[in-house]
């Protein structure tokens, strides 16, 4: 196997590669990637088992082949050259060599026999995105997936279609996000897939490559096509499918806020909150908002703001200063609505405009 490569070109594939393999797994082919030359184009393939990744890229092959090498260091090799460099692969049937210039290195191989094939994916449904819309979704709702949840459902990204929609929304049952796509056509089918957390990270990574993206799915797996990348993965299996109609709660009290100014409240006094609830109170009235939190060993920190509007009953309610914080940062305009129906209750953020919003559960404590 010879061919020769643009550093920029392979570095960007490796990048993305290196997060599909499994370094904690015994078995060490998995953690290699799957390189293969052969009638005009370059093959590249990471596999984890539970998801995988395949990047084809058309070059003059010089000599075919195929073979395997420990994709770590094979990333930590490429990204030391200068982007403009030409990098030759060559394959000698025993060992990989990685030249450029000056720099030269023989790499250890491991039988492409061994590399485990990707499970084929029969798709039932698919579906045509643009890239930047639905990376900004994953933004505005990946960050709420739950990390360790004794339901594996809330472990992952829902995706929803239906009708001339796509709805992402997560939960880590203090918050959920909800964020929603209006689709070019009309989908002739609804359905729900819950991707994997590391999976829908992974594919933020590849969206600023091309225009759109193609998701296939047959409900059990899921592939996602971004130009001459493919991702695929498992589906967690469960999925929870009414988590949206929790916003549907009437709620009579209504605050309008400068986002900046209420966060650098929030900023202010966290510090001297408790590290285990991170719990603030916002005091909220026409008259003003005071943002402080409850009496610790440290201290107690008070900040005040003005409302822009102020609509309902005056209120207090106590949250988790640091998850609010985290979902306001997320929120990409100048103002945003909080909408109450009382302190147990949860609250409701929305941006003052834009397809998304949030829910953020109150901490079941007093004031003392």
């Amino acid at each position: 196997m010879k061919f020769k490569i643009i550093k920029n070109e392979v570095f960007y594939i490796l990048q993305n590669a290196v997060n599909f393999i499994s370094i904690k797994n015994t078995n060490t082919i998995l953690q290699n990637i799957y390189i293969s030359a052969e009638n005009g184009k370059v093959v590249f393939k990471t596999n984890s088992i539970l998801s995988g990744f395949c990047a084809e890229v058309d070059l003059d092959v010089e000599m075919e082949g195929t073979t395997t090498v420990i994709c770590k260091k094979l990333f930590d090799i490429v990204k030391e050259f200068s982007d403009s460099a030409i990098i030759e692969f060559f394959f000698d049937g025993s060992r990989l060599k990685i030249s450029s210039g000056q720099a030269n290195f023989s790499l250890a191989t491991m039988s492409p026999e061994l590399f485990p094939a990707m499970s084929d994916i029969t798709p039932e449904y698919s579906l045509k995105i643009d890239s930047s819309q639905l990376a900004d979704a994953l933004d505005k709702t990946l960050f709420c997936v739950a990390t360790n949840a004794t339901k594996i459902e809330f472990t992952g990204l829902h995706l929803k279609v239906y009708g001339n929609k796509l709805e992402l929304h997560s939960s880590d049952f203090q918050r959920i996000s909800s964020a929603v796509i209006t689709l070019p056509e009309e989908q002739s089918d609804e359905f729900i897939i819950n991707i994997p957390k590391k999976t829908a990270s992974d594919i933020l990574k590849v969206l600023d490559r091309t225009a759109t993206v193609e998701i296939y799915t047959d409900l059990k797996q899921f592939m996602l096509v971004a130009g001459n990348i493919k991702i695929y993965s498992r589906l967690i299996e469960k999925a929870v499918k009414s988590i949206n109609t929790l916003f549907s709660s009437e709620t009579p009290i209504e605050v309008v806020v400068d986002k900046n100014s209420l966060s650098d409240n929030i900023r202010k006094v966290l510090p001297i909150s408790t590290e285990i609830t991170h719990a603030i109170v916002l005091s909220l009235s026409s008259d003003q908002i005071t943002v402080y939190t409850l009496e610790t060993e440290y201290g107690q920190g008070f900040d005040k703001l003005n409302p822009i509007k102020f609509t309902g009953d005056p209120i207090d309610v106590i949250l988790n200063g640091k998850l609010l914080l985290e979902i306001l940062s997320h929120i990409d305009c100048n103002n945003v609505i909080l909408k109450l129906s009382g302190r147990r209750n949860p609250v409701f953020i929305y941006p003052e405009y834009g397809n998304y919003k949030y829910l953020i559960v109150p901490l079941a404590m007093d004031r003392g």
